[in-house]
């Protein structure tokens, strides 16, 4: 499941889009009429027995994503029998669909967002606030306290539900193609170097990348630079590191020194999610990266042969002193409705409760953590690499951000084209850098 049904929303030159062309909500609709009044229209409406059809936009490709979205619907039928959900898959093209619905006034009654999308859409009065729809349904008393402040954004309200606990990045290596290529499963930087240049001489790919999404190769360079400094990106973000410091700046060069080596495959830029991690899990190439919501399903798929390495990214010798500055952490969001639906009121309803009821599904066939203090237990039992993982997160000493998280959009994009950029090893590191530090002094 990919970034637990969200997908980064970037390119903040669409932001003006969002501002501008959602401006077909009244200039109160930012806001419920009153609390009472919205959750009696909700009751009235939902309870009234007429057939509504919702349009729902979310993450709806792997079997992984299909199975928990499918059971969490199956599970509305019971508390909104009226309501028949068509599901629109999100697209695999860094949000760039989502935006254009933005842009259009055309978002369906439900979509997925992140915390990103709220901040810019909420702009222009283009989110129909959740408070009252949450309280309601006892989201607010039921989630455990330490996810309770994911709620709410920067006003202080409530446009989405979250439905998970935090994740993080991680490299997977596929143990089947390290002991076939007789090639050490690397634990630190020069070992992951060599095993780069191995499997590149014995011409198996190294390392399969979802270039297509320049979010991802953001990603990694942030994975390089959390080995020396723990805030990443996330220092880049809120101004308080620069791209030309030298931690920032040993990691862009190791990332064009494991791109010369051959790391990434020719057409990586063209490669989506899907794509990469078909290559992984047919033994097609040696490592993966992606979110460890995915880590479940890897295993379940790949059995003994997955291996979850994090970052085997750390100089030798200071490989503890790194492990636990980990590369990602929570995500804002969930299902946001528009003001602007036909059926918001009924919508609003149904996006709550179809939050919680996505949390229980993926808890109950995936596994992992819920962001709830009761949830329903695994259905099947973990395997030992899952388990693995539930247990490290008690360590986990830092986390930076992942790229959707970011709140200078401006930034973001840039370093999003900068790091694709970096990994075609035709910009040198110190180019990278002041083009980066030079976007930070023009955005702050």
């Amino acid at each position: 499941m990919k970034i637990g049904f969200l997908k980064a929303i970037s390119i903040a030159t669409v932001a003006g889009l969002l501002l501008t062309a959602c401006s077909g909500a009244s200039p109160d609709s930012k806001s419920p009429k009153n609390s009472s009044e919205t959750t009696s229209e909700s009751n009235k409406e939902a309870d009234s027995g007429e057939n509504v059809t919702l349009k729902l936009y979310a993450n709806y490709s792997d079997d992984q994503e299909k199975d928990t979205l499918d059971r969490a619907i199956e599970a509305m039928k019971k508390e909104m029998p009226n309501v028949t959900v068509e599901i629109e898959p999100a697209s695999q093209d860094d949000g760039q669909k989502l935006k254009t619905y933005a842009a259009s006034g055309n978002l369906p009654d439900i979509f997925k967002s992140d915390g990103v999308d709220i901040e810019i859409l909420n702009k222009s009065g283009t989110l129909l606030q959740l408070d009252e729809y949450a309280k309601e349904a006892g989201i607010i008393d039921d989630i455990a306290d330490a996810y309770k402040d994911a709620l709410y954004m920067s006003d202080g309200h409530i446009y989405a539900v979250p439905w998970q606990s935090p994740w993080v990045n991680s490299f997977y290596a596929n143990k089947k193609v390290f002991e076939e290529n007789g090639v050490k499963i690397p634990e630190n930087y020069d070992e992951f170097l060599t095993a780069v240049k191995t499997f590149n001489e014995k011409g198996v790919l190294p390392y399969a990348l979802f270039g297509k999404e320049k979010q991802w190769c953001l990603h990694l360079y942030d994975i390089m630079v959390t080995r020396k400094a723990p805030d990443g990106i996330k220092g880049l973000d809120e101004n308080t590191a620069k791209a030309g410091d030298a931690d920032y700046l040993e990691a862009a060069n190791k990332l064009i020194e494991l791109v010369n080596a051959g790391m990434l495959s020719k057409d990586v830029f063209n490669t989506t999610y899907d794509q990469a991690k078909a290559l992984f899990t047919s033994d097609k190439c040696a490592m993966f990266m992606t979110g460890t919501w995915a880590l479940n399903g890897l295993e379940q798929e790949m059995g003994d042969n997955l291996v979850l390495m994090y970052y085997p990214l750390a100089a030798a010798g200071s490989e503890e002193e790194a492990r636990w500055n980990m590369s990602g952490g929570y995500s804002q969001g969930g299902f946001s409705v528009p003001e602007y639906s036909k059926n918001k009121e009924i919508a609003a309803k149904y996006a709550v409760l179809l939050s919680r009821k996505v949390n229980d599904a993926f808890v109950a066939l995936e596994g992992g953590t819920s962001i709830y203090k009761d949830s329903p237990k695994s259905e099947k039992e973990l395997g030992p690499v899952m388990s693995q993982y539930i247990e490290d997160t008690k360590n986990f000493k830092s986390m930076s951000k992942f790229d959707w998280n970011l709140s200078n959009q401006e930034l973001k994009t840039v370093m999003e084209d900068k790091a694709q950029e970096l990994l075609t090893g035709t910009i040198t590191a110190e180019d990278f850098a002041k083009e980066i530090d030079a976007a930070i002094e023009e955005t702050n």
